[in-house]
């Protein structure tokens, strides 16, 4: 599992409410070290990496000096756009793992009848319903 590296956001200025609030809740160094406790429990590998560049860097031509963010829009001249966000994490993946970046799986959404479960296609909640991985799902099957 990667992080970002956050332990600088605190000295990011932006607006008097906003590093207020940062401040008030920030407890980057404690959240880490109890996500590696429960990484290492689940033979799981914890490593924190640099996001410097990732939300300003084109994920189809890989420039990050010609690119403009405004907002959460990240446009490049080679004509990529797209959020920029997004594109940080697909980004920060990329530059930090050596394995192919796919898409995640799409939750699948199933209702129980009081026999079976069924596949439901409409989104709507209901306490009757459970929320699961595709994948894992259909293993068995």
């Amino acid at each position: 599992m990667y992080v970002g590296n956050l332990t600088d956001v605190l000295e990011t200025h932006w607006s008097v409410r906003v590093n207020e609030k940062t401040h008030n809740f920030w407890a980057f160094k404690k959240f880490i070290h109890r996500l590696a406790c429960v990484c290492e429990e689940y033979g799981i590998s914890l490593e924190v990496k640099s996001e410097a560049w990732t939300s300003q860097t084109c994920p189809e031509c890989g420039d990050h000096d010609a690119t403009v963010r405004h907002g959460d829009t990240l446009t490049c001249p080679c004509g990529f756009e797209g959020h920029a966000d997004l594109t940080a994490s697909e980004t920060f993946l990329r530059e930090n793992s050596d394995t192919e970046v796919r898409p995640m799986a799409r939750p699948v959404r199933f209702e129980w009848d009081d026999h079976e479960w069924s596949g439901k296609s409409y989104p709507h909640e209901s306490p009757k319903e459970v929320r699961t991985n595709p994948q894992v799902a259909s293993v068995g099957r």
